[in-house]
């Protein structure tokens, strides 16, 4: 009996130990923060340190950065643990979280906010856009400005920012306060073409003028006309035209190559065109005289946006009649000389037409140009071989009708 007394209360020892044992190992270190700052200066050494209050293994700090994540070990001073932040992580602003590990469980957490260094030289990026814009108040171009700190972290909510620009004999400055890190404004066009300048000021730093141009707005209908040495449609000369200076609506000549269409209506209703670009609002084109009488009518456009006054020009003839002579047993045919409007001879290259018929069916149409207000056609035996032609012979819209001409069979 007194030995199964012993044993039951050498079992109860046993248990008794283990379970003190067992309270002992759950028992878990605790950390202390020293120092509760909550926000540091960027640049700044930054350093968090714990007193242990019980003995425990050496713990880790896990911090998460806007640069990313990393896991630090402590250095021991006076029986606390010292964490000091990375360099790269000290110079960047934002809110970082820590995680103090101990024996592979977090001890402790909490966050800390890194601030913008307002002891360093202030930097401001300037982006404007977009750089070139129309005249008119309609359209505008945006200054956004981005002031930071030496690190390159952005500056503060509210900010001052000071906003200049120029334009001709008109200079502005605003007072801009930055929100979300930026500060923002939308500079619209005036009515008169020209360069705008732009710059902007944080902390006594000024930037660099930025270039905006102002360009002139849509054309507006406008007026053409022609001038030309002689009236006549000799086929040679030039006849020019030009437009009357092409603003906008806001009286600003319209920018140097602007294309204008010139459209040219025959008698027989045919379209021409001719095209010219502006050169201090005005543009000029060419076009060459027809060779026979002829009436145009004309009108300019700049494409879509506007279109001019019509003129119509009148072309003379230079000729009334021409002659021209066979010879060669008819196989040489003589257009010519063909004499001008002061009984000279027609410039050199004007076209005249030969329509062959037999039995007043068309065979063949030739073409040759004049040299010395002559042209001259030979008619091979060997192509024309029927024994009699009839001829219509053609040039500066004049037209002739030859009678029926007998030729011999070819052997």
């Amino acid at each position: 009996m007194k030995k199964a007394i012993y044993i039951l209360f050498l079992l109860s020892a046993l248990l008794l130990l283990a379970f003190g044992t067992a309270l002992v190992s759950d028992k878990k270190a605790s950390f202390e923060l020293v120092s509760n700052t909550k926000t540091f200066t960027a640049g700044n050494s930054i350093k968090l340190e714990f007193h242990p209050n019980s003995d425990s293994e050496k713990p880790q700090l896990f911090i998460i950065h806007s640069y990313g994540k990393t896991l630090l070990d402590a250095t021991v001073k006076k029986g606390n643990y010292i964490f000091k932040i990375p360099e790269n992580y000290c110079k960047k602003t934002g809110e970082v979280s820590w995680f103090l590990i101990n024996e592979n469980e977090t001890r402790s957490s909490g966050t800390f906010e890194i601030l913008p260094n307002d002891t360093t030289k202030t930097v401001v990026e300037n982006y404007l856009g977009p750089r070139t814009i129309l005249a008119g108040g309609k359209e505008f171009t945006m200054m956004v400005t981005v002031p930071t700190d030496g690190f390159d972290n952005p500056k503060k909510e509210n900010t001052t920012v000071i906003l200049k620009h120029q334009f001709l004999q008109n200079v502005t400055n605003l007072n801009l306060k930055t929100k979300n890190f930026i500060a923002w404004y939308d500079i619209y066009s005036p009515n008169k073409s020209g360069k705008m300048l732009v710059s902007t000021e944080c902390d006594k730093i000024a930037t660099k003028e930025i270039e905006t141009e102002i360009y002139p707005n849509i054309a507006t209908n406008f007026t053409i006309d022609y001038k030309r040495n002689h009236e006549f449609a000799d086929g040679n000369q030039i006849t020019h035209f030009t437009t009357s200076s092409i603003k906008d609506q806001y009286g600003n000549v319209v920018s140097d190559g602007t294309l204008v269409s010139f459209l040219i209506k025959t008698k027989n209703n045919l379209v021409l065109k001719t095209f010219g670009t502006t050169i201090n609002g005005i543009a000029s084109a060419q076009l060459l005289h027809p060779d026979h009488q002829e009436v145009y009518s004309v009108k300019g456009f700049v494409t879509g946006i506007a279109e001019s006054n019509s003129i119509t020009i009148n072309y003379k003839p230079i000729i009334s009649t021409f002659g021209y002579s066979f010879s060669n047993k008819n196989r040489t045919l003589k257009v010519g000389p063909i004499t001008s409007f002061m009984n000279q001879l027609v410039p050199d290259g004007i076209k005249v037409i030969v329509k062959i018929l037999y039995k007043d069916k068309l065979v063949a149409t030739l073409q040759e140009d004049t040299y010395k207000g002559l042209a001259i056609f030979e008619l091979s035996e060997d192509f024309y071989k029927e024994k009699n032609y009839r001829f219509e012979i053609t040039t500066l819209g004049i037209t002739k009708q030859t009678e029926t001409l007998n030729y011999e069979l070819n052997k």
